[in-house]
């Protein structure tokens, strides 16, 4: 999500505008303008009508992001595509319960504003053609159809039926979309979350297919958007949730590298590049001449610094000082950690014993041990289920975690 502009805050959430998204206003511009008419009027209303419409996405963001914050999910900002919002939380609550009201509270959003704008419309299509037309349901089907024909009825109309839309549509089971987490937060209550997720990606990939093939034969570009978003998006964070259950109460200290290097301050670069060559240790932990720790060196500050000093640069004026690096404990969840790494922007963490430095851990640790644990769970699955009585697909995958992530 990179290339954001923050436009403002509300609750401690920050709203973000994509530079992408000028392209759906410039769209809009385009689209409204060409419709017959005023050019430039029908492009200032088109602009109008895209701003609006995302005055209501970004509502219906805000809907997710207030529930999860009254269970205990932050979510620091809401991003604004022109495929529509994304509200970043930090987690999914392990709760299915809860994940299903996060989830239905966005479209549940569109639903209360378009009940709220119905008989806005009705009421200011009476003044202008009379109390006759306060009954006319045709109204909103109409305003679809006019939607290019600048008026208020029009905008009002059309505002009703988007948002009628935008809450079926994001109702359709296609996860990560809406409707494909309500499905998972159903699913999860009869089998584990991991299994629950597994199914909910597929039935969500088959929906980015059929929307290709809409999109396609539709000649709708954004569809397309829309289902390379969930199959990839959907892909992830299968993945995400697989790691998060693999690393599932397993300690901190299990993933520590045994016998790691460290350097001192005094040292010069050149002795982090044999280091370097002759080890697969990437980071590595810079202690004063007193042994206390004070930084690390990771990998990228190693390049930058033989790159702008040379091998005979000091290790303490390209290290990342002591302050600057995330603390954990040695018997924290690895699954938390991992969580709180993924959604910084450090690769590594100090973990301490109170004052006591214990070691480095950095995101290529943990991703070892997804890989050496995933693979040792999988082939005791293989093993368990050639055993007679043992159980079929769903059963092994409940076995994958244990308990509910």
């Amino acid at each position: 999500m990179g290339g954001s502009l923050t436009l403002f805050r509300i609750a401690g959430i920050e709203v973000r505008m994509h530079w992408s998204f000028l392209l759906i206003i410039l769209y809009g511009a385009f689209i409204f303008g060409a419709g017959g008419g005023n050019m430039v009027i029908g492009a200032l209303y088109g602009v109008l009508v895209i701003l609006l419409l995302f005055v209501c996405v970004t509502l219906h963001e805000f809907g997710h992001a207030l529930v999860a914050k009254r269970f205990g999910v932050n979510t620091p900002y809401i991003t604004l595509l022109p495929i529509g919002g994304v509200a970043s939380l930090e987690r999914m609550p392990d709760n299915p319960t809860q994940e299903f009201l996060i989830a239905i509270a966005g479209p549940t959003v569109n639903f209360i504003i378009a009940l709220i704008l119905a008989p806005v419309t009705l009421a200011v299509a009476a003044l202008q053609s009379g109390p006759a037309a306060a009954m006319d349901m045709h109204i909103f089907t109409q305003a679809l159809y006019n939607a290019q024909t600048p008026s208020l009825v029009n905008l009002l109309g059309y505002l009703v039926m988007l948002n009628l839309l935008l809450g079926l549509f994001n109702l359709l089971p296609a996860f990560p979309m809406d409707g494909g987490r309500i499905l998972r937060s159903l699913l999860a209550i009869w089998m584990s979350y991991v299994q629950a997720t597994r199914v909910a990606v597929f039935v969500g990939q088959v929906m980015a297919a059929l929307f290709v093939v809409w999109g396609i034969f539709g000649g709708n570009f954004f569809l397309l958007l829309i289902a390379f978003f969930i199959y990839f998006g959907g892909g992830g964070e299968l993945a995400g949730v697989e790691s998060r259950a693999v690393l599932k109460n397993v300690p901190v200290h299990r993933a520590l590298r045994p016998n790691a290097v460290s350097l001192y301050v005094s040292e010069h670069i050149d002795r982090a590049v044999d280091l370097a060559m002759h080890s697969h240790q990437s980071n590595y932990p810079v202690m004063d001449l007193g042994g206390n720790f004070v930084g690390v060196l990771t990998h990228s500050r190693l390049v930058h610094g033989l790159r702008e000093g040379g091998p005979n640069a000091r290790v303490v004026d390209y290290m990342i000082p002591v302050d600057q690096i995330p603390v954990c404990r040695p018997d924290d969840d690895l699954a938390d950690v991992w969580e709180k790494m993924s959604a910084s922007t450090s690769r590594v963490m100090a973990v301490m014993d109170w004052s006591r430095f214990l070691g480095l851990l950095s995101a290529d640790d943990i991703t070892e041990m997804i890989h050496v644990m995933g693979a040792a769970i999988n082939r005791s699955h293989r093993q368990n289920a050639g055993r007679p009585g043992a159980g079929g697909p769903t059963s092994t995958d409940d076995a994958t975690t244990d308990a509910k992530v």
